[in-house]
């Protein structure tokens, strides 16, 4: 059985901890314009999925 104890992450002095754990300011980009790609699910795609359902049932027993 091993009695050494091996350390998976590296040994931190103050400074490096102290950087690591520092507050960030972040500012917000209000003069960026993000386009929406998210689309509407609208009775017409419901339409589509039913008609190509009842088209590959129909097509099962031919």
């Amino acid at each position: 059985m091993r009695t050494e104890f091996i350390s998976l992450f590296a040994e931190l002095n103050a400074m490096e901890l102290e950087n690591l754990t520092r507050e960030t300011k972040e500012t917000i980009a209000a003069d960026v314009h993000v386009d929406n790609k998210k689309t509407v699910f609208t009775a017409a795609n419901l339409w589509s999925i039913h008609n190509r359902r009842r088209e590959r049932t129909s097509r099962r027993y031919m």
